[in-house]
């Protein structure tokens, strides 16, 4: 069976609600696919039930953006079917988002194929599903996790698909935190500072373009300016968005902002989940950090 990948934000968190760029890819390490089971089927498909019966009153109402086939969709759940999946949830790495791309993917009748010119109809379509789960969506992550491409996210109407050929001469990993968090409260944190006028004027002034160009140089595999540019943007927001870094990863934080070989960052909307994490020797940091499960993102 086809698997569906979990998503990954590698820059962008907090900054893109704020106008800058935001810079989004498959997770390949966490995926789900549709699985049958004759067996307790009710206690592994949670709330897919559910959300059968949600989609089927949006497309009773003709409020539905796709067409789906919820008649098909329920009677294979009544036969077993769920979501298989290992992706971790509260971690803002795309468990709802590969769920809703997969219900879209084997059950909409008329699919739009995988092109640019139709990313924001994905992006609306999804955001409806997603909404089941989350009360309100983007659409991105599901997007992410059906395109299968790296996206840049230029502007809320602007989305691109982007490429870029890894070097060998550095790493970019996760540290798991193991600490599953809400996005929603982060965000809420986030805007309310942003109510302050100096705060917001540093935010633009310095946050926004040092992810701007942080994207920028991955693009362009510049690894010792994206290695500053991490650092200038775990500095920051070491400095304010400190609620976001759980108090017991502030010491490594730390130790990353004064070391030469890795650096740092918030990883989505920060509280728990994954850090994200830049270095040029994995081996020496991984001994560093040897008290956490740390994943590389590139295979060498």
């Amino acid at each position: 069976m086809k698997q569906y990948t979990s998503k990954l934000l590698l820059f962008g968190e907090h900054s893109i609600i704020k106008g800058s760029q935001a810079l989004a890819m498959p997770l390949p390490h966490f995926y789900g696919s549709w699985k049958n089971t004759n067996r307790d089927f009710e206690k592994v498909q949670m709330e897919l039930p559910a959300f059968a019966n949600h989609l089927e009153v949006l497309q009773n109402k003709n409020e539905l953006l796709c067409e789906l086939d919820i008649a098909h969709f329920k009677k294979e759940l009544a036969k077993g079917l769920f979501f298989d999946s290992n992706i971790p949830t509260g971690y803002g790495v795309g468990s709802s988002g590969a769920l809703c791309a997969a219900v879209y993917d084997v059950f909409c009748k008329n699919k739009l194929e995988k092109k640019e010119s139709n990313f924001l109809t994905f992006k609306k379509i999804f955001a409806q599903l997603e909404s089941f789960f989350h009360g309100s969506s983007s659409g991105t992550d599901p997007l992410i996790c059906f395109i299968e491409k790296t996206l840049l996210l230029e502007s809320k109407e602007k989305i691109s698909i982007v490429d870029f050929q890894q070097k060998n001469n550095y790493q970019l990993f996760l540290l798991d935190t193991k600490i599953p968090r809400q996005t929603g409260p982060f965000v809420n944190i986030f805007l309310d500072k942003c109510k302050n006028l100096d705060y917001f004027s540093r935010l633009q002034a310095e946050y926004i373009p040092d992810v701007d160009e942080a994207i920028a140089a991955f693009l362009s595999q510049n690894v010792n300016v994206l290695f500053g540019k991490v650092h200038d943007i775990g500095h920051f927001q070491f400095k304010y968005f400190s609620e976001m870094i759980p108090t017991d990863f502030r010491a490594i934080w730390l130790d990353g902002l004064a070391s030469d070989f890795f650096k740092l960052k918030l990883c989505g909307a920060g509280g728990g989940g994954f850090l994200l994490g830049i270095t040029f020797d994995f081996e020496r940091t991984r001994e560093e950090l040897k008290n956490f499960k740390l994943i590389e993102l590139f295979t060498r």
